[in-house]
């Protein structure tokens, strides 16, 4: 009993030593943020942005034309709102060469068709909330509703190239680490606003002379960690001087979007609405742009599980609030990185919804889902396709993209898979190939 006990506390001094030590009470363990010093080489980005509810993919990514019929799909345009902004008739957009049919939600998302890779037709396997989040927060088939593996945000973080104060954010959404050093573990937050939070002093100020007698015996202490790693202690000092140069450079006022330019390029009403798609998009689009993240995943929108007449209203609206943020921040992060190619952003939702409407007037759960990418060194283009007439999942060929009787059926997997082997990170724990031939180059 007495060595357990003794376990448990090297672990709190390991861990949530570390997490307090960094600035006496408030940061967070990790490592140097790119905007803080001079990168010698590229780091890689990456973006997660989850749509929570089962988005309706007639509405998004995989529409039909109205204009014609379909044996097994009630498209219900007519129920559409057509003020202040028309949601019935969808528009053409050219992905790589390959004219596909877009909601009218995702208009201005077209301007971005140039970095677009589309996985239609994906067989997300699941009908339930809880394993579909699961599934598409890792690629990978949970057991039952639980998670598998690692978060793909903490894969991407892990072998982003860099080291940043934090290295993984996730927003309003889950994050899991089984397989990477605990760094790189996500940190979860409730909100948007709550990341200025992680960035502010804690605790009463001190006058400058007290807080150089605290920095000089913080940095004189024996640390817990130095018996046991000079390693670990080596980056307990390292972490709490780059949050110190953090603080000093005062970033969590970059957070504060009231009356600043990004509220106007987002659209931002209230700053303080911490789930709204424009603060959210803004938000993952600072965490990058100040260094203090390379992998963010957030819930960019929610309220779409629609099962009821409120399908009509809520899934469009909804939708191009989510998409719209998402093209601004597309935006910014084209600035820096103007073709993507360091950059891997991914929308998605836990599975689609039914081409038909059930008797409330709403859709229910549907597998044949879609996946938005949109640079990560993947080649432009579209692959896969539902069936026409039915909203079904098909088989395509992986070369070409194109449907194909007998090919292949798209699984999450296989787009962990693409992306991973496309960011240079390990393809192997997807358990199937990398579709080699929608990564441009071969792996980056």
């Amino acid at each position: 009993m007495k060595k357990m006990r003794k376990n448990r506390s090297a672990y709190r001094c390991s861990r949530r030593t570390l997490l307090r030590g960094a600035i006496g009470g408030g940061a967070l363990l990790s490592l140097w943020p790119s905007g803080l010093h001079a990168v010698t080489a590229p780091e890689r980005r990456f973006v997660g942005l989850y749509f929570n509810g089962g988005w309706d993919v007639l509405l998004g990514p995989d529409a039909r034309d109205p204009a014609k019929t379909y044996s097994r799909i009630e498209l219900n345009t007519d129920r559409l709102p057509a003020n202040p902004f028309d949601f019935r008739d969808p528009i053409p957009v050219t992905i790589g060469g390959t004219e596909v049919l877009w909601g009218a939600a995702m208009s201005n998302l077209a301007r971005h068709a140039d970095v677009t890779t589309l996985f239609r037709g994906v067989n997300m396997n699941t009908v339930a909330h809880a394993a579909g989040r699961a599934y598409v927060n890792t690629f990978l088939r949970p057991a039952g509703d639980v998670a598998r593996g690692d978060s793909f945000a903490t894969r991407m973080a892990a072998g982003s190239g860099g080291s940043q104060i934090l290295p993984n954010v996730a927003i309003t959404t889950r994050t899991y680490n089984v397989s990477f050093a605990p760094e790189v573990s996500g940190i979860r937050l409730g909100s948007a606003n709550q990341v200025a939070s992680l960035l502010e002093p804690r605790g009463a100020l001190l006058d400058d002379t007290t807080a150089a007698l605290l920095r000089t015996a913080q940095d004189d202490l024996d640390g817990c960690l130095r018996t046991r790693s000079a390693v670990a202690e080596s980056q307990f000092q390292t972490s709490r001087n780059r949050m110190r140069m953090a603080l000093e450079q005062n970033l969590a006022d970059r957070f504060n979007f009231d009356g600043s330019d990004v509220a106007t390029r987002y659209g931002i009403t209230d700053p303080r609405a911490g789930s709204d798609p424009a603060v959210i998009a803004a938000t993952v689009h600072t965490l990058l742009d100040t260094g203090l993240s390379r992998a963010v995943t957030a819930q960019i929108q929610g309220g779409l599980d629609t099962h009821f007449g409120n399908w009509a209203e809520d899934q469009p609206t909804r939708l191009k609030a989510g998409f719209d943020a998402m093209a601004v921040l597309l935006d910014d992060l084209k600035r820096t990185d103007p073709g993507l190619k360091r950059t891997t952003v991914v929308a998605y939702s836990e599975f689609a919804r039914t081409p038909h409407i059930n008797g409330r007037g709403g859709r229910d759960h549907h597998f044949a889902g879609s996946v938005l990418v949109f640079g990560g060194g993947l080649r432009p283009g579209v692959i896969g396709a539902t069936i026409e007439d039915t909203l079904g999942i098909q088989g395509v060929d992986v070369e070409t993209g194109l449907p194909q009787e007998g090919g292949h059926v798209l699984m999450p997997e296989d787009i962990g898979a693409t992306l991973a082997a496309a960011a240079g990170a390990d393809a192997s724990p997807f358990r199937v190939a990398p579709l080699s031939a929608w990564i441009q180059g071969g792996a980056a």
